[in-house]
Formats: C-alpha cells, sequence, structure tokens
C-alpha cells in the first residue's frame, strides 16, 4: 500500500519526533510505500500535499502529529474521499481521542475500510476554514492565541502557564448567535462549537457532540467571573454538563453574527466573526474505531 506521510514541520519536541518516527518505521517495516511530504515549513507541506493530491498520487494520508497537523491535513482531504490515517503523537490529540485512535491502534486501522466523519465548515466572506474537533471564542480562544506565542513551556502545560497569565484581563463577551433557526443573545465566557467533544488537550467543552450525526453541539458558559470560567476549563474528565451557567444546543448551521470576535479550531486562529460555521456530513474519510 502506498501511504503519504506527513509530520511536523516544526519537529515538535524529542518525544514527538521519536514517536511520529516510530509509528512511520513501523509502517515501512509491514512492507509499505512510504512517502515523505513534510516540508521545512507548514506553508510547504501544505503545498507539497497540494501538489500530490492535484497528481492524483495519494491513495491515502497518514498524519504522525497533533490537532494542528491534522486541521492542516483536512484544508486539503476535506471531500475528497482520501482517507486519513491518524498516528496521535503530538501534544494535544483531541480529534483522535474523539475517534478511538491511539498510538499503538495505527497498524491495525488498515485493515479495515475507512468511514466517514463530519467536519465543521467556516465561512466568512470568501474565506473558507475546515476544522476537525471545536471552534471556541472568548476565555479559551485568549489563552490559546496566548499559548501559540510562548516559546516555553512546551507541551500541553503550555495552555496552564497562558490560562494564568490571561486570567487578570478576563471578560465575558456578548454574542449574537443563530443556531438554526434559534436565536441566542449570549453573556459568555467561552463559546464551543462542537464536531467532537474535547478541545486543548482533553478539556471536555460538548460531551454529546458526535461526528457522525451531521449535527454540531454549542456549549456557552454564561455570566461567570475568573474564578469560576478557570473551575470549567479544569473540568476535564466530568465537563460542566449539569451547571445551570451552561447552555448547550445543537445545530446544523451556526452564524456568529458578533463582529470582531477571534474564533479558533483545532488550536489554530481560523476566523474573525462575523461568520458561519455548518457541519457537513461524511467530509472527511478517516481510518477510525467508532464507525465499527
Amino acid at each position: 500500500m502506498r501511504i503519504h506521510v506527513l509530520r511536523n514541520p516544526a519537529g515538535g519536541t524529542t518525544k514527538t519526533r521519536n514517536a511520529a518516527a516510530q509509528a512511520v518505521g513501523q509502517l515501512r517495516g509491514d512492507g509499505h510505500d512510504i512517502i515523505e511530504l513534510t516540508g521545512d515549513t507548514s506553508a510547504d507541506s501544505t503545498h507539497k500535499l497540494r501538489t500530490a493530491i492535484s497528481s492524483g498520487d495519494v491513495e491515502r494520508l497518514l498524519v504522525a502529529g497533533g490537532d494542528g497537523l491534522v486541521h492542516l491535513a483536512i484544508q486539503e482531504l476535506a471531500e475528497t474521499g482520501i482517507p486519513l490515517l491518524i498516528s496521535p503523537t503530538g501534544s494535544g490529540n483531541d480529534f483522535a481521542t474523539a475517534l478511538g485512535i491511539d498510538s499503538k491502534s495505527v497498524r491495525a486501522l488498515l485493515s479495515d475500510a475507512p468511514c466517514r466523519v463530519d467536519l465543521l465548515r467556516i465561512s466568512t466572506g470568501s474565506m473558507t476554514r475546515w476544522v476537525a474537533s471545536i471552534v471556541i471564542a472568548g476565555f479559551p480562544a485568549t489563552i490559546n492565541e496566548r499559548a501559540n506565542s510562548m516559546a516555553l513551556p512546551i507541551g500541553r502545560h503550555v495552555y496552564t502557564v497562558a490560562a494564568a497569565l490571561e486570567l487578570p484581563t478576563y471578560r465575558r463577551t456578548h454574542l449574537e448567535l443563530r443556531v438554526d433557526d434559534e436565536t441566542l443573545s449570549l453573556d459568555s465566557g467561552m463559546l464551543a462549537i462542537g464536531n467532537t467533544s474535547l478541545f486543548g488537550g482533553g478539556m471536555l467543552a460538548c460531551p454529546s457532540a458526535d461526528p457522525t450525526d451531521g449535527l454540531a453541539e454549542v456549549t456557552s458558559i454564561e455570566g461567570v467571573g475568573r474564578v469560576a470560567i478557570l473551575g470549567h476549563l479544569q473540568k476535564r474528565a466530568g465537563g460542566s454538563a449539569d451547571r445551570p451557567e451552561v447552555l448547550r444546543t445543537t445545530g446544523k448551521h451556526i452564524t456568529l453574527e458578533t463582529s470582531g470576535v477571534s474564533l479558533w479550531g483545532d488550536g489554530e486562529k481560523v476566523a474573525i466573526s462575523p461568520a458561519v460555521i455548518e457541519t457537513v456530513p461524511g467530509a472527511l474519510a478517516v481510518h477510525c474505531l467508532i464507525c465499527e
């Protein structure tokens, strides 16, 4: 089998580099034809992947990395039918976790046919971006932006440090949101629009999100102060499903009408509102465990 490979262009940590190398080495040892597409930069990797897809040469793509690399890959793979294979070796692997994939399951996944899962498509004017996991706005987006600008610490702990640095400037945001035919006026500390349940390396924002049901789960943490919002973000295992300040609904077509709000998805800055976020059923072919 011919497998094209993308790794982290920035190299990642020694641990993630070694994990990615091991995953690729195992597949090569199994007799698969491995073709590297990793460039020196994200833009270089994107160009190589786009060129390979345009040539019709890509049978399936292995992403050996985390959510950021998955995000890069789906910009080119969405709606092509080319199967994605994930070796979750990044510091954040929320999409792989939602699909039941761990670092030990990659070889086994190839024995089964890929299935189809949904993606979120964000549109702002002429710009379109795809998101695999969750679109976020508010305080977590601020944390994400701070974390991406920090050289240290490396790995998941960077989000803890970024949260501590941003907490003094925390404020809620008034958001006008339309979910299908329902209009919501929010006083939100965090807005999450989820194709899957997790973001930020394991924070549970949209516990009922299912990437095969054609719907997005919308969660807003309403009217809370600094201590309370931090408490919600720390509830990794159980989330905050039953708290009165948590608003949840579902829809296929979500419009954030408020202007000037930064939207982040898969750990990347994806848009500035106003924006339309819609669920596109079956947009991605992927080897995973949830469709068995």
